[in-house]
């Protein structure tokens, strides 16, 4: 977070390197250009910037400032919060009695395609120590910046409106505008703000002090309303052995553009990718959570058994993933049988038109995602495992596994 240049370089090869779901960058404001220390810092939050120029004070507020001045959670006064992703906000001020107004702009990275709907969302909170609660939210798409050197109203209409009435007065927790649209296409920049006239806004007043509508930002998202969303997914319950140099791989395939975390981190790998290798010292139940592209969060347990003895065999001990990723990451690579229990085995695997890709009568020899030397396709292939247990138990097994690339 603090070798700036360096989250700039990344930020970049991001940009220019992968297609994008969410089409805002930095969505969540936590790149930064420089620590933010006092107000009027928006900027800093490359490459978020106020198209009000130089008149606006739209504010930038990082856990990397430690003055407590522009820090987070913000501590000023009365007033107090933190982050909802991560470790930075944006903050604006969105109504007075006069006619100023903040405002915070981005370029996406692409261009809306016409006829296409596009899903819209982020989180506000009101600032502890603002005057009035308002209902004026929007997010508004423009082909050209919007940029202006005069600090009021801009009178536009945005795409995405908060409801009408729906004054948002809550200090505590993080509230939630979305909404939907169909782009005329060529829309480029996405500036969020108060475009409504003070005749027009639904007003409550709080009288805490500032002579503002101020609020805190967070989690910014534009994507097409059909991108596919996963859940988390922390896999099946599995069983490893005390004593052994074991471990046993969870969770699922990683998704590009979400955050994962899991609880507790004891025995883990990385706590902070989507499938770490366990290896806990005694039983433990472990939680994986997840924000996707549009930051909504999901959660999901698994529960890594360590058993004392190993020699005993058992049916529950065998555990074949249900998805896996051979894709060179070194993560999730191969797809094995997972048992302490098996004694012998015959593992295939077959193509969705009945033909053997795989075969293998080795617990440490599993599928590499190749068939004849060519690279298997993405999809649903079928699996079935004959075993013999270490106690002479004969038991069949059928299943499913995806093939991510």
């Amino acid at each position: 977070m603090k070798n700036y240049i360096l989250i700039i370089i990344i930020f970049l090869s991001i940009q220019v390197g992968f297609s994008q779901i969410n089409l805002v960058p930095n969505p969540s404001f936590e790149m930064y250009s420089i620590c933010p220390n006092t107000t009027a810092q928006i900027g800093y939050a490359v490459p978020w910037f106020s198209p009000l120029y130089p008149g606006s004070t739209s504010d930038y507020y990082n856990a990397c400032d430690l003055t407590n001045y522009a820090s987070v959670p913000i501590q000023g006064g009365t007033n107090f919060q933190y982050a909802r992703t991560g470790n930075a906000i944006a903050g604006i001020g969105l109504y007075d009695e006069t006619t100023y107004r903040e405002y915070f702009e981005i370029k996406l990275f692409d261009s809306l395609v016409s006829g296409k709907t596009y899903c819209v969302s982020y989180y506000v909170n009101l600032g502890n120590f603002a005057t009035w609660g308002i209902d004026g939210f929007g997010a508004y798409f423009s082909n050209d910046s919007i940029l202006t050197a005069t600090p009021v109203i801009i009178l536009s209409t945005p795409q995405i409106e908060n409801i009408s009435g729906n004054i948002i007065s809550d200090t505590l927790n993080w509230i939630k505008v979305s909404g939907s649209f169909t782009a005329s296409g060529g829309e480029q920049f996405l500036t969020i703000g108060n475009f409504i006239p003070n005749n027009s806004l639904h007003i409550d007043t709080l009288n805490y002090g500032s002579a503002l509508a101020y609020y805190f930002i967070d989690d910014v998202s534009v994507y097409p309303c059909d991108a596919p969303v996963y859940i988390a997914e922390a896999g099946s319950n599995q069983t490893i052995c005390i004593g052994k140099p074991d471990s046993v791989q969870i969770g699922s395939t990683s998704q590009s553009e979400y955050i994962y975390w899991w609880t507790p981190t004891t025995g883990l790998s990385n706590a902070n990718i989507a499938n770490p290798k366990a290896s806990p010292a005694v039983t433990t139940t472990y939680y994986l959570h997840q924000k996707d592209f549009k930051f909504d969060e999901t959660i999901d347990s698994v529960t890594v058994v360590v058993k004392t003895n190993c020699d005993t065999a058992s049916v529950d001990d065998i555990f074949v993933p249900t998805a896996f990723s051979p894709n060179g990451d070194l993560n999730n690579d191969v797809l094995y049988v997972r048992s302490h229990s098996i004694k012998d085995m015959k593992f295939c695997i077959y193509n969705r038109w009945g033909e053997k890709v795989f075969e293998s009568k080795d617990l440490n020899v599993g599928w590499d995602g190749t068939y004849k030397n060519d690279a298997c396709n993405t999809g649903v292939y079928v699996w079935s495992l004959s075993a013999t247990l270490k106690d002479g138990t004969l038991l069949t097994k059928k299943g499913d596994v995806t093939l991510f690339r």
